[in-house]
Order: structure tokens, then sequence, then C-alpha cells
């Protein structure tokens, strides 16, 4: 029919169709669009395609003008039921214990969400309907609705964080034990609220006393050290140290990643001309808090 098209299957190469896990196809679109028709949309507004989302793959798709009209943002989003993810991937995580460990490691989760799929995360609804809207970005000019379906499909993760999140379709990753995974990776404040507030108002003095007291330091004065070496730039004005200061800002630490940091500032640190005693005091108390969990 001519006019008419479909957008490019999903499936990749290598592997048969319906995965090698899934019974059938999941992450191609069939929808038949009409590659004539044109989408206007005023810079600075927003539209939702409902029509075209498949309602499986892509459960909504909205496509949103930069205010100076230079182009535009397309979303598709869905819905992840990640309690039923984590439990399948570790079965110890259920009924409460699950609750608290979605509650303790919420923001390890979010941000390995956003990270992985460059989208933005929804958890309000609880960690049963959490919303990951992915995005790509067409300039401006000209836009037909087949080239939303096409950078929908094709220019964003949506795919890959449905056959993620639906266990290996197509031999993929899956999300729920990559979850797991990454918080077996991290080390997560007790209390990311309290300890980051406490910790953020720490005065030198009050940290020089903290990390001086041989018993060892607390998570409130982790939150401090990884504020001041957070905060470090290098000669070319970037941050030296992001992984450690995410601790600071979001209350849970890269394990593997701020291990090579403090080696790395540690380094720095007595290769310099005047090395700095009390930096590495704190390096090394970090070092420890980092092995033992800190102390409450």
């Amino acid at each position: 029919m001519m006019g008419m098209t479909t957008s490019q299957n999903r499936q990749p190469k290598g592997i048969t169709t319906g995965g090698q896990f899934a019974p059938d196809t999941h992450a191609e679109s069939t929808l038949l669009l009409d590659t004539t028709r044109d989408v206007v949309i005023s810079p600075g507004e927003s539209e939702s395609f409902q029509e075209l989302a498949d309602g499986d793959v892509i459960e909504s798709l909205n496509v949103n003008r930069s205010d100076d009209g230079a182009g535009y943002w397309i979303s598709p989003a869905k819905t992840v039921n990640l309690k039923v993810l984590i439990t399948d991937a570790d079965p110890r995580l259920h009924g409460d214990t699950l609750d608290s460990w979605f509650e303790k490691n919420g923001a390890v989760i979010e941000d390995f969400l956003a990270t992985r799929y460059e989208a933005d995360i929804t958890a309000e609804e609880g960690w049963d309907e959490v919303g990951i809207e992915c995005s790509a970005q067409l300039p401006d000019g000209p836009l037909t609705e087949a080239q939303i379906v096409d950078a929908a499909w094709n220019r964003t993760k949506v795919v890959q964080l449905h056959n993620e999140s639906d266990h290996g379709s197509f031999g993929s990753e899956n999300l729920g034990r990559l979850l797991v995974e990454r918080v077996e990776g991290s080390t997560v404040l007790d209390d990311p609220y309290t300890a980051r507030a406490a910790g953020l108002r720490v005065k030198p003095d009050e940290l020089t006393a903290m990390v001086n007291d041989h018993s060892g330091i607390s998570d409130v004065a982790a939150v401090a050290i990884a504020k001041d070496l957070g905060s470090l730039r290098n000669a070319r004005g970037v941050i030296a140290y992001p992984a450690i200061g995410r601790l600071a800002s979001r209350g849970y630490l890269d394990s593997a990643a701020a291990d090579l940091e403090l080696q790395k500032a540690a380094t720095e640190n007595w290769q310099s001309f005047t090395p700095d005693r009390q930096l590495a005091r704190r390096i090394d108390a970090m070092r420890s808090w980092m092995r033992n969990g800190g102390i409450s």
C-alpha cells in the first residue's frame, strides 16, 4: 500500500525468532503508519501519541518540542513490576524483607535504571509499578508519525528495557539479577536521609576529631569526608572523585569505583610536594568504613 510502512524489526542477529528463552517475539513494532502525515507541535509544548504505542513494549508515547524549537524529545514509556523481578532473582527477598531492601536501596536502583536506559524514573506508585520513560532527541524540522515511532523503537532504550525486564527474552540480561548485583556492589548508608543531613553540616574541626577517634568513623563522618573529596577538581576543572561524592549526594557508593578513587586520591596525595596527613587519615578512615559497613 502506498504511503504505508512498518517500523524496523528489532529481532537481533544470530537469535532465532522468539528469542533464546522467550516463546514468541516481543521487541518489534507491528504498527501500520502513514508516512505522509505531518505532526505539528509548537515550541515548549508536548503531545501524547497513545495511538502509536503498541501497549506492550511501549505503553505510552509522548513528544516534547524544546522551548527554543531546536528539536524534539521522543519519550516512550512502560511500567515495570520490580518486586516480582527482584524476588525471582533472589527468592530470599520477599514480603517485609523485600520492602526494607527497596527502602534502603532506592537511590541505587533509581540511578541504575536512569543510567542504563537513559530514562526518567517514577516510583511514587510503589516498586511494583515503576514508570520508566526513555528518551531520544530528534533535530528540528518536519516531523511525521513514522519518524516518531522509528525514534521510539530504534533510538531509545525502551526495547532493551522490555527485553531485560521480560526474563531474558532474546537472550538478553535479566533486569532483576542486574539490580541485585548492583545493590550487592554498593555501600549504602543505613539511614541515608538522617546521615546525609547531618554529614553535610559537619565542620572541618569536627570532622578532624571524628577521624582521629580510632574507634572508627560513623556514617555521618563518611558523608562529610565524601563531601570534601567529592568537591575536589583536577587541573582541567573536572570533579576528581565523583564516585566518592555520590555518598554525599545520593547516600551510597559504587564500592569498586569508590575504592579505585580512594587509591588514586591516596597516591596523588603522597606524590604531591607537600602531602596532607589529615587527608591521608580521612582516606584511610573511609576505606575502613567501606570494609566494615560503617558504624551507625
